[in-house]
């Protein structure tokens, strides 16, 4: 989830501070969002299923507030007061200590104001990114003259349309799916991968030769 963003999904308490940062951008190198993305990505925000196919197709990296936000991190604490919060937590903390008074704990020294205010191109996120197909939601993008569109094109031109098409499915799966479903699913999926060229071609093209010209094999979604 990116460096600062304290626990798991199913944490109560998932802090973020100035330094965290949260991307998924596996597209990028022909590869598909791991590590449970299949489960947390259309939860993000208490469901939005279309802030997370973004989030997992465009590799956006979520920092600092925004991911309050976003719902992926619970509370926001200045990086100058973590110190002090694992002190007060160290100190008042017990095994006989609940999950509401632990809560109560972070809320006492976050910053509310993270969570104030709307989702830059919220609304033009829920138009475009839908739960039909990535063709039509490829489509919906190419059919926009927007700003928003503008730039979320020049994310996506780089990536691999396999890895796309295959994002796509995974999360729209993984919203009807149990976490123990999820990771079964992603085994075999990651497994396809290793025996595909995409995701070789987008190692080499990113990490190794760092030329950032993939020869994809699969050119568009459609």
């Amino acid at each position: 989830m990116g460096g600062g963003v304290g626990l798991t999904w199913h944490s109560p308490v998932r802090i973020a501070t100035d330094n965290s940062m949260y991307a998924m951008p596996e597209t990028a190198i022909g590869f598909f969002t791991d590590v449970g993305g299949s489960y947390f990505l259309p939860r993000v925000k208490n469901g939005d299923f279309s802030l997370g196919l973004y989030l997992g197709l465009t590799g956006q990296r979520i920092i600092g507030r925004d991911l309050v936000k976003y719902g992926i991190a619970t509370h926001f604490i200045k990086q100058e007061n973590l110190d002090h919060l694992h002190e007060v937590l160290l100190k008042n903390v017990t095994k006989d200590s609940t999950t509401e008074e632990i809560e109560d704990i972070v809320q006492d020294h976050s910053d509310a104001t993270a969570a104030v205010g709307e989702i830059k191109y919220h609304d033009e996120i829920r138009q475009i990114f839908q739960n039909d197909s990535i063709q039509a939601c490829m489509d919906r993008l190419e059919q926009s003259n927007s700003e928003f569109a503008s730039m979320t094109k020049k994310m996506l031109a780089p990536m691999s349309p396999l890895s796309l098409a295959v994002v796509f499915e995974q999360i729209k799966r993984g919203s009807k799916m149990s976490i123990k479903e999820v990771f079964e699913m992603e085994f075999k999926i990651a497994a396809g991968f290793c025996q595909h060229t995409e995701f070789f071609e987008g190692v080499r093209a990113l990490l190794v030769d760092k030329d950032k010209q993939p020869k994809w094999r699969f050119k568009t979604v459609h």
